[in-house]
């Protein structure tokens, strides 16, 4: 994400637990997923959508699509950042794009982009975020809208059917 000396992402940090690692060595792709599942709940609480106030009004959260893309290994004992921000918003949706580096080198590990919905739990329907919610999301997209889009964002899986590959 290119710097910009008055945005800064949301950022979550952690790091590989041992039991998080694969027979490779490296962290297995199960664990990216918990780690941006992990930001992203800290995310979504920064802006009023917690666990606490989840069961106060019935108001939620549910990621409805994601894409994971695998840039480099993450490894035992690694320190992993990740960086939350806002792609897209409109009354009832939030484009995320997550990315996780590795703290001692800045590394990219992995991308995450998600399209979240907000859910009222007691009709299991999506509906317009709540005024307090809302403020909080425009204002980080108002800020956010004018950095570049990363790269990685928006990206499809495919393979070149003209030829298969020997």
């Amino acid at each position: 994400m290119p710097k910009h000396p008055d945005i800064i992402p949301h950022c979550y940090h952690t790091a590989v637990q041992p039991e998080w690692l694969d027979y490779n060595g490296h962290m297995n792709v199960a664990y990216y997923t918990l780690a941006f599942d992990r930001a992203g709940e800290q995310f979504v609480a920064s802006v009023g959508l917690s666990e606490a106030q989840t069961r106060k009004d019935g108001n939620s959260w549910m990621v409805a699509e994601a894409h994971v893309t695998y840039q480099n290994e993450a490894m035992p004992g690694d320190k992993l950042e990740i960086k939350t921000r806002i792609l897209g918003l409109d009354v009832k949706r939030v484009h995320l794009f997550q990315s996780m580096h590795r703290t001692n080198d800045g590394t990219l590990l992995a991308t995450n982009e998600q399209l979240i919905l907000h859910i009222n739990l007691q009709q299991r329907k999506v509906q317009p975020f709540t005024p307090p919610v809302m403020q909080q999301l425009q204002q980080l997209w108002n800020q956010q809208s004018q950095l570049q889009p990363p790269s990685e964002a928006g990206r499809s899986i495919s393979i070149d059917a003209r030829k298969p590959s020997r």
